[in-house]
């Protein structure tokens, strides 16, 4: 075969093999060496398939755009990019996908062998370059005709395979090095292999031994299903769930869902009531706060750490984990009776409550004011996206239950880039919309992603709560640096707004500086196709002397 010919039937292939496993989304930047599998994808989307191509121009938002996909349709996603610096720039998102065990693929054009160590254009070492990250590598060859067929194809299905093993979920690399000329090939396509046998699902479960009431659940990151199995099982015994805002059940209205743990554990109360409970069983990791880890390193070391992926998820190396699949597991700890409620816990629940709404109530408006407003107007249906650093602590200390909407969360990393892209991803698959709360330094950081909104399928809220730089740090030891260190080595004041931001990317804006603004704004922008974006004017350190006003308040109950 021509070189021409080779290239489109080697990513022929390649898509064909995508599509066997399951990746129904392909996300593709502009390039020149990934002509041949951009065409191939374009050809399989155009010819009436269910296979979907997304663009975009920035390659790092284009990942987390694939990551959104990937969390809103739980398949496979692949990014397609030419060779060069477009490569690394994936870093970030690949890092997220493995510690959140999401089966992203990574398709990265290379040039062939020849051109490599001579000073060629647009060449770099690729193969391993997210070596620690990903399950796996596949170092193709260039095309050659004698490996096209089943040798090329028993490769794909190895290698993709690993990133949707059960409980092992996670990205993979491959590297697709191609000869000139690129375009104008015709696919000769051998005979598929057969479809690839689906893994059966993870069901065995451990002896966990007998139930000792009373007993306390903590949910930490959960998909919706096993969200929905923890709180069936707490449901039937009256176990009280202390939810993390990333567990699917923390906007839940239910009798045994307790919010805002790290408030209750501020009082003595609250600590004393949870401290009764012989048992502790977490499902999921990534917990939001700080007090609630400590507290179970503290009063909870021998507890069960139930989580569906294959890796350990206590950083305090304390609890026997179990590792296995969250739904058989709650089947196995099913009660037989229900617990009496834990004595004081009401009471405690009570005092954070009170507390909670006379401090929104004498503060100047400011992000937990906001939080509060827009977790009460959340559409049923429509997600909520609290976006690293500040927003995602706001929310699971204020954020009020009602519809029990779905939750999303970048905790793998805990990055605040990409969260832009993520959010229109995401949106894409999920028909009832996502609401994005971010800082400004989180908007900054994705601003090219703001082009992902204008042509977002349903609706996609971004509200970005500006402070004027890392509002984080007002909560952490750098504020207590003398002299100017914290304002210039941490918080970073800049003085900009992001009014001309969505002008520039023809968005429906709205600026807000209270809670009434706020809440009109959003119901327009939640009844609005597509993206749009509300800015939140939040005084500089006023969000974060709230908080702290608050728990100090509440330590002294």
């Amino acid at each position: 075969m021509r070189t021409e010919d080779l290239n489109a039937t080697w990513a022929g292939s390649l898509l064909d093999r995508l599509h066997a496993h399951g990746v129904r989304d392909c996300c593709i930047a502009p390039g020149s060496r990934s002509a041949p599998l951009a065409l191939a994808a374009a050809r399989r989307a155009d010819g009436g398939g269910d296979l979907t191509v997304h663009t975009h121009f920035d390659e790092r938002g284009l990942a987390f755009y694939a990551l959104g996909l990937v969390r809103a349709s739980r398949r496979p996603v692949a990014v397609i990019t030419t060779s060069g610096t477009a490569v690394p720039t994936l870093h970030p998102a690949v890092a997220e996908a493995r510690q959140s065990r999401l089966p992203l693929v990574v398709i990265t054009a290379d040039r062939p062998p020849e051109l490599h160590h001579c000073g060629a254009n647009q060449a770099l070492p690729q193969e391993g370059l997210f070596a620690p990250l990903v399950r796996t590598t596949l170092a193709l060859p260039a095309p050659e005709t004698g490996l096209c067929g089943a040798w090329l194809n028993r490769r794909l299905d190895a290698t993709l395979a690993t990133a949707t093993a059960a409980g092992a979920n996670g990205p993979v690399h491959l590297n697709v090095p191609l000869r000139e000329p690129l375009y104008g090939g015709t696919e000769h396509p051998a005979p598929p292999p057969p479809r690839p046998p689906t893994p059966p699902p993870r069901s065995a479960v451990p002896a966990l031994g007998a139930a000792q009431p009373p007993q306390l659940f903590i949910a930490g990151e959960l998909r919706d299903d096993e969200a929905q199995a923890v709180l069936e099982t707490a449901a039937a015994a009256n176990i009280p769930v202390l939810a993390d805002v990333g567990s699917q059940l923390r906007l839940h209205a239910h009798p045994c869902i307790v919010g805002a743990a790290e408030l209750l554990l501020a009082t003595r109360g609250g600590d004393q009531a949870l401290a009764q409970a012989r048992q502790v069983v977490q499902f999921g990791g990534r917990l939001t706060g700080r007090r609630l880890p400590a507290w179970l390193a503290r009063h909870a070391p021998r507890r069960w750490l139930i989580s569906a992926g294959d890796e350990d998820m206590d950083p305090d190396w304390q609890a026997t984990t179990v590792q296995a699949d969250i739904a058989a597991a709650c089947r196995a700890l099913q009660p037989t009776a229900a617990q009496p409620p834990l004595p004081g816990l009401a009471e405690a629940r009570e005092q954070v409550a009170a507390a909670c709404r006379t401090a929104l109530a004498a503060a100047p408006f400011a992000e937990p004011a906001a939080a509060e407003r827009i977790s009460r107007g959340l559409p049923p249906g429509m997600a909520l996206f609290p976006g690293n650093s500040l927003p995602i602590r706001v929310f699971d200390l204020f954020a009020a239950p009602a519809h029990g909407n779905p939750c999303v969360t970048q905790r793998g990393v805990s990055g605040i880039d990409g969260l832009i892209a993520t959010a229109a991803g995401f949106a894409h698959h999920h028909r009832d919309g996502v609401t994005l709360v971010i800082g400004d330094l989180s908007a900054l950081h994705d601003l090219n992603s703001l082009a992902l909104l204008g042509a977002a399928r349903h609706t996609c809220v971004v509200v970005v709560f500006n402070n004027d730089g890392g509002g984080i740090f007002d909560l952490l030891p750098a504020r207590d640096e003398g002299g100017d260190a914290h304002r210039r080595l941490f918080r970073m004041p800049h003085g900009l707004g992001f009014a001309n931001a969505a002008e520039q990317f023809h968005l429906p804006y709205w600026c807000c500086s209270d809670g009434d603004q706020l809440e009109t704004a959003y119901l327009q922008a939640c009844r609005q196709p597509g993206g749009s974006l509300i800015e939140v004017a939040c005084p500089p350190g006023g969000g974060s002397e709230q908080m702290a006003g608050l728990f100090r308040t509440l330590q002294a109950l």
